[in-house]
């Protein structure tokens, strides 16, 4: 065999060889991709089951409920604890399945940003919120932000809370009728 003949069939074999290592280069890469694919798959399956089985139990208008949760524990029935049950759990599912997604999908601690103040603030606004929660068992990476954001809140003030909204919207309507 000639040299140039001999050179000619290494750059063969090395061509042959980085395509091989290109080829399953780019095979572990679309497993990973379909792997991720079938993780937000299922989060959004999960997401989807929870939130009916949420609406199931909740019946057709919770925020009766919660309105009641926030005049009072005292008026609450045995039926209105479930449903707030459901809600708070709801909420703590979120929670997890953003946690989950931190690994890729969401940068680090997205669930405390996203929840915190929109959905935390208004659960633990009532006495009935603060009182599941402190039964609520989770680990520390999560009960140590909640629970500062809660001494943050201070005490339940729902009533108070939505009586200052009531109170600043009626205002609002006055002054729009006097323009």
């Amino acid at each position: 065999m000639k040299r140039s003949e001999l050179r000619l069939n290494t750059i063969v074999h090395l061509v042959t060889i980085i395509s091989v290592l290109v080829g399953v280069a780019f095979v572990a890469w679309e497993l990973e991709q379909q792997r991720e694919l079938l993780r937000l798959e299922m989060f959004s399956e999960g997401t989807i089951a929870t939130r009916e089985m949420f609406m199931s139990v909740a019946g057709e208008n919770p925020s009766i409920v919660l309105a009641k949760a926030c005049a009072g524990a005292e008026s609450l029935s045995v039926a209105d604890l479930i449903v707030l049950n459901y809600f708070y759990n709801e909420t703590m599912e979120t929670v997890n399945r953003m946690r989950l997604l931190e690994s890729g999908l969401y940068p680090p601690d997205t669930w405390q940003i996203a929840l915190l103040e929109s959905r935390f603030g208004f659960i633990f606004s009532s006495s009935a919120g603060r009182a599941w929660w402190e039964n609520y068992e989770i680990g520390p990476e999560v009960r140590e932000p909640v629970d500062a954001f809660l001494a943050k809140l201070g005490p339940p003030d729902c009533m108070e809370r939505f009586d200052g909204w009531r109170t600043r919207a009626v205002a609002l309507e006055k002054n729009r009728k006097l323009r």
